[in-house]
């Protein structure tokens, strides 16, 4: 076969349904795939295709790939750096020049490897167009077994020509197992299990806290059933929301710095804390706080190298994280402790007490709580949420609340993700609602993908928390003791964004009271196409500290 025909049929073999990307990078590859049904998705920018590909795999559960030519590299880079931040499989595939123009100042060519080095998991170079094949399947290897993260494969002729006209010798050889994650699912050796479960027993506060990869490996129903039988709260990440039902008896709400009090108070007060799946990051312990140091740890990771290394007093079972919870369910016994739990719910009534004022206020701008309110009552059942960084996670993650029929995502740093991962997300599930949850702030990194959508049949709803004013800024020191320093700084013009969807299409409308943010929401969904709800807020209107005074 040509390369084109040969890569290809690879994608198909893997259950590859979309190659995000930007011009000109193997367009025959593009063609030819086409015929398989993959659809061939193009960007704005190297960086959107990354977020679609990152977007797309944290919902569809396998590899998403994107794609640039030689110069497109850099940018590409900022697409898979959330991907690595989350953990998230994206395969990113750039042309190279021929080595024959290496080092000799060639026309926009840079060191790709150095680029993608600190974004990646693995990262090769095809220095001949015969080494692509070995070094597709390895592309997928990598990024799927042990910890998923990103890989980079920098293939031979910048714009991949060179490599889809030569006529492969190697038969055809795939390895579909690779084109999901996790590819392994190892089990954590069992005598650990049984002494990780007498921890468990002789602990008086234990909670339970879920992460990334219990997301991941879709291990929510055994996290939920493990705190059941212990009688214990379990909190999770916002990486880990929608794992499990925030509706149970058992949550006891969103940990960290992006996170709830409650939750906080529950691990600081925890004489045992459980980590399933989750790196135990400054983001999720307020800086290695919470827990506080030499409090007994027990931690859940596929990774060993991530046991202890945040919190060295560690118990630490390797494996992924479904098996290894379900091996505890196997030699746990059934457990009491009503004391504990009563004041893990105590704290959370606390918390919802005060969550509740502001998403019961009825003021004029709009306050984002009352949004985030109407926001949760509109969701449709087995919505997709996804969510942008910065205050948008804050909101999102800890005053919308999901059921175990919703998935949610959010940006792992990178303000601007949400819209164009939204877009990978809806392909990876094009029969379920996708609802993207952003600010003014996020929105214009990437407004430019509207038109991608249009394009491309992708009908999703944005919904945009428009304050005019990059909003969590304000609360650094500077314009928190300077308002009207902070208020000219951070402001933007008051530019009506449904008015520029509905230039580009797309389903537009501004809201400004709140009683039609549900209405419009139900609207736009059922529009039939890419839909824009801008909500105009009050950008003085801050969200709960994750810790009350």
């Amino acid at each position: 076969m040509k390369g084109h025909e040969y890569i290809a049929k690879l994608f198909h073999a893997y259950g590859v349904e979309a190659l995000f990307y930007q011009e000109a990078y193997n367009q025959a590859i593009i063609a030819e795939a086409a015929k398989y049904g993959i659809r061939g998705i193009m960007a704005h920018s190297e960086n959107a295709a990354g977020f679609m590909a990152d977007g797309y795999s944290r919902v569809s559960g396998k590899p998403g790939v994107a794609m640039s030519q030689s110069i497109g590299s850099a940018n590409l880079t900022g697409g898979v750096q959330d991907a690595w931040l989350s953990n998230t499989p994206v395969i990113a595939l750039t042309g190279m020049k021929t080595p024959m123009y290496q080092y000799r100042n060639s026309y926009q060519e840079a060191d790709h490897q150095r680029l993608f080095s600190a974004v990646t998991k693995w990262n090769a170079i095809a220095f001949s167009p015969e080494e692509s094949p070995r070094l597709y399947r390895q592309a997928f290897r990598a990024a799927v077994s042990d910890k998923p993260r990103p890989v980079h494969l920098d293939t031979y002729g910048f714009t991949g020509l060179e490599t889809e006209r030569l006529e492969f010798s190697e038969p055809f050889v795939a390895e579909p197992a690779y084109g999901i994650y996790p590819a392994y699912r190892p089990s954590a050796e069992l005598s650990r299990v049984v002494e990780a479960a007498k921890e468990i027993a002789t602990a008086v506060k234990p909670v339970l806290v879920v992460g990334r990869g219990v997301f991941v490996s879709g291990a929510g129903p055994e996290a939920a059933l493990l705190a059941e039988r212990c009688d214990m709260p379990i909190v999770t990440t916002p990486d880990g929301k929608s794992s499990v039902d925030e509706y149970s008896p058992y949550w006891a709400g969103i940990v960290g710095n992006y996170g709830m009090d409650s939750a906080n108070r529950t691990v600081k007060d925890a004489d045992l804390v459980i980590f399933a799946g989750t790196g135990t990051s400054d983001q999720t312990t307020l800086d290695w706080t919470t827990p506080a140091a030499g409090t007994r740890i027990l931690q859940i990771d596929i990774s060993g190298e991530e046991i202890g290394k945040n919190y060295p007093n560690c118990y630490g079972l390797a494996g992924d994280a479904k098996v290894v919870l379900a091996q505890l369910l196997q030699v746990v016994e059934k457990q009491q402790r009503p004391v504990w739990r009563k004041q893990a719910a105590d704290y959370l009534a606390d918390t919802d007490r005060l969550q509740n004022e502001l998403m019961e206020k009825d003021e004029t701008p709009i306050h984002t709580g009352r949004l985030c309110r109407e926001l949760t009552k509109a969701l449709p059942d087995d919505a997709i949420l996804v969510s942008d960084t910065g205050f948008s996670a804050v909101w999102s993650s800890t005053m919308i609340r999901v059921k175990p029929t919703h998935t949610y995502i959010r940006a792992a740093g990178s303000l601007g993700w949400s819209l164009p991962a939204s877009l990978g997300a809806k392909i990876a599930k094009p029969e379920r609602p996708v609802i993207c949850f952003t600010g003014d702030g996020g929105i214009y990194y990437h407004i430019a993908e509207l038109e991608t959508a249009l394009r491309c049949g992708i009908n999703t709803v944005t919904v945009i928390n428009n304050n005019c004013m990059l909003a969590q800024c304000l609360s650094g020191a500077l314009y928190r003791d300077n308002p009207e320093l902070g208020k000219k700084a951070l402001s933007f013009s008051d530019i009506s964004l449904a008015g520029v969807a509905r230039a580009f299409g797309a389903f537009g409308k501004r809201v400004e009271a709140a009683e039609e943010i549900g209405p419009s929401i139900a609207e736009a969904l059922a529009s039939g196409r890419p839909a824009v709800v801008e909500v105009i807020t009050n950008p003085y209107g801050q969200p709960r500290p994750p810790v009350e005074k």
